[in-house]
């Protein structure tokens, strides 16, 4: 590609140079996590499944940097899905779009350099590890998450790279989209009918940033339907080369369907009637890609957790419900699956327990558990707690009795005690708000 030709394309995508503003979008949570990075040296990879706002994130950060009064010509940001690369994807491109912009825009001094969809690049890592450690370079990336940071770029970037997840909308932010903020119960109390019916359609559609913006039920089916096929086809059948695309396919099915339902890969290879090696191979791939997530048993012993049964769970619960067989009784079950979104979120290492009775969530921070969490969603108008859902947390063992037991419920909030052991009782809106 000619100098000139590629001068322009910076120019186009880079407005700001000369405008000095950029608009970003609604301010996502992650940011500031995002900006504490800037100005460290190591590369800042924003890894997660298509679509959950990695490139609005991006801008949101650079748009900060104008408002710092950093001078807009020491910012570029490449968009590597632009349809004019797309005939010349090699470390020669990267290459030379670095060095049109130091000779043409921003000769010298620190540049921050914004690569989104890196992927694209065949052997980018040897570029950004060289070019990062001789050039005055603040090197900030995003990509499809199957590829972004597979395991040979983990290796090559060991120690030279800060990495964070990021996720479709929190229901905080899915309320700021909606133009509604809660900041104390007495907030939510004050509005409580809206909060629960936003509540619900959050539940019914997801957080994906562009479907949560769509007006229309019709309009935001058609985007989640889009947003599966874009993920299984190209993170997970193109990135891994999959042949036997109706068993992958019905594979996610099965797995968004049975969300938070034990099963194990030799159940899976049963209901499939297929080798363990491709279940085991297939799954890996459907997890790499971020379309589910797998919670593993609570156990002493590695050996024993890995072996254990697992609870499959969904990305996004739209995007869940456009794509798997859905019954009346899913809303307990998606409940929890939001319950999850909001921890993965905030913690690690999380886990379910079935020592003496099914905990859904550990906790663990160390070497001992914070927090045990059960998740109730019967109809509001119940306010006598079954027994049996107070019951795993009387069970003595350290899974049941360490650190602080919650029973997330559909809007009930009280203290309830078992034995010696108290169990605080709390709304999953105001859990999901942590109110």
């Amino acid at each position: 590609m000619e100098t000139d030709k590629l001068l322009e394309i910076l120019n186009s995508a880079n407005r700001y140079w000369s405008t000095g503003v950029l608009e970003a979008g609604i301010t996502r949570e992650a940011l500031g996590r995002c900006l504490r990075e800037l100005e460290r040296k190591e590369v800042l990879l924003l890894k997660g499944v298509r679509r959950s706002g990695k490139s609005t994130l991006m801008a949101q950060m650079i748009r900060t940097l104008l408002e710092k009064k950093t001078n807009p010509r020491q910012i570029l940001r490449v968009n590597l899905e632009e349809p004019l690369y797309a005939s010349g994807y090699s470390l020669d491109l990267l290459e030379r779009i670095y060095r049109v912009y130091r000779e043409k825009v921003s000769p010298s001094g620190k540049c921050y350099l914004f690569l989104d969809e890196i992927q694209n690049i065949p052997g980018w890592e040897r570029w950004v590890r060289g070019r990062g450690e001789t050039e005055n370079l603040k090197i900030v990336l995003t990509g499809s998450s199957s590829q972004l940071l597979s395991r040979e770029t983990g290796a090559k970037l060991t120690g030279r790279q800060v990495s964070f997840e990021i996720f479709p909308l929190s229901f905080s932010e899915f309320l700021l989209f909606k133009g509604e903020t809660v900041k104390s119960k007495e907030d939510y109390f004050a509005r409580k009918p809206i909060i629960r019916n936003l509540l619900a359609e959050y539940r019914q559609y997801g957080g994906f940033p562009e479907v949560v913006l769509r007006e229309e039920a019709e309009d935001k089916e058609l985007l989640l339907k889009q947003y599966f096929e874009d993920i299984l086809y190209r993170d997970v059948v193109s990135r891994h080369k999959i042949r036997d695309i109706l068993t992958l396919q019905n594979l996610a099915v099965f797995l968004l369907t049975n969300i938070g339902r034990l099963t194990s890969v030799t159940n899976l290879k049963r209901n499939f009637d297929v080798s363990q090696d491709k279940v085991e191979h297939y799954t890996s791939a459907l997890l790499e890609s971020y379309l589910v997530s797998r919670i593993p048993k609570f156990e002493m012993s590695l050996k024993k957790s890995l072996r254990a049964r697992f609870k499959p769970y969904a990305i996004d619960t739209g995007l869940r419900n456009r794509v798997a067989f859905t019954f009346s009784e899913d809303s307990g079950w998606l409940a929890e699956n939001l319950v999850l979104h909001h921890l993965r979120q905030r913690h690690e290492n999380i886990y379910y327990g079935s020592n003496g009775g099914e905990v859904d969530f550990l906790i663990k921070e160390g070497l001992r558990v914070a927090r045990s969490i059960r998740v109730w969603h019967a109809d509001p108008s119940e306010t006598q707690i079954p027994a049996r859902e107070l019951a795993p947390f009387a069970v003595h063992s350290r899974v049941a009795d360490s650190g602080e037991s919650l029973l997330i419920t559909n809007d009930l909030e009280q203290m309830e005690k078992v034995g010696k052991k108290e169990i605080r009782c709390l709304p999953l809106a105001v859990f999901l708000l942590g109110l």
